[in-house]
């Protein structure tokens, strides 16, 4: 009886440390989860083993593995060759990973495996996304068909904007009010990826602001990039057409009441003479 309960014990230690977890808090993180293109991103991975030895951290791309430390292996650092990964060993060690010159074949999901050493071996993993953009090379132009335009006139002008990945979106201000998208056309590329959108706007005496228009351009990617350009127009008000245009209808009987007038004066003075 005591011989079987001595078991049950012994029974229940192998039970509680082999089923026992050291290792807790895995997480991971990605600085910074946008990166421009050809620059240069680094994977960090925070793990908690309670005092226990690390046997393993594995660093994934989708399901490939392209970084491992064992502080018991010789090496401890193996980079296994993963197409367009490239691994900067220099700034690369038991918690993080660097990688330069990053291209969008990599955008996706990282993930890093922690695993405790004997007698648990427990294993826990975390993942994040890595989001790789190309951003436009300058700021918007805008481009009008005139530089003056008065109430009743439309408004025809376009904004352009270097390439980019993922696109940017174009919207119009005018004096600071929205221009509505009824009035403009959507988003284009042309064949070398130059982003431009147009509008066609009537414009009514509430659009002027001190007898100006202010046309705004805003370039925007969504937590990623934004920027604006402006374009200033004035108002060619008609002018008053001139006095001397208005009475040159009348100015031939002008001229002949004065010449009759002349004439018979001239005619008086001959008879007085005489």
């Amino acid at each position: 009886m005591e011989a079987r309960h001595l078991w049950l014990e012994v029974i229940a230690v192998i039970v509680m440390i082999t089923g026992a977890s050291c290792l807790q808090g895995v997480r991971m993180e990605i600085v910074p989860e946008v990166v421009q293109r050809g620059q240069g991103v680094i994977l960090r991975c925070y793990y908690d083993l309670e005092n226990a030895p690390l046997y393993s951290l594995k660093w994934y791309r989708g399901k490939h593995e392209f970084y491992r430390y064992s502080p018991g292996d010789d090496p401890q650092i193996k980079v296994f060759n993963v197409k367009l990964i490239h691994v900067d060993r220099a700034k690369s060690n038991t918690s993080q990973v660097t990688l330069y010159d990053v291209d969008f074949y990599l955008a996706g999901t990282f993930s890093c495996e922690v695993t405790a050493d004997a007698p648990t071996f427990s294993t826990l993993a975390d993942s994040k996304n890595l989001t790789v953009v190309s951003l436009p090379s300058g700021r918007p132009v805008i481009a009008a068909e005139r530089n003056r335009y008065v109430a009743g006139d439309t408004l025809r002008a376009n904004c352009s904007l270097p390439s980019s990945k993922p696109p940017a979106h174009l919207t119009f201000m005018l004096n600071n009010m929205p221009v509505e998208p009824t009035a403009r056309n959507q988003e284009t590329k042309d064949d070398e990826g130059t982003q431009w959108s147009e509008i066609g706007l009537t414009l009514q005496p509430f659009h002027y602001v001190n007898g100006y228009l202010n046309l705004r351009c805003i370039a925007q990617i969504p937590g990623i990039y934004l920027a604006n350009s402006e374009l200033q127009l004035g108002s060619s008000m008609r002018e008053p057409v001139p006095e001397r245009v208005t009475s040159e209808g009348n100015s031939g009987s002008g001229t002949l009441r004065m010449t009759f007038v002349t004439i018979l004066c001239l005619g008086t003075l001959h008879l007085l003479l005489r």
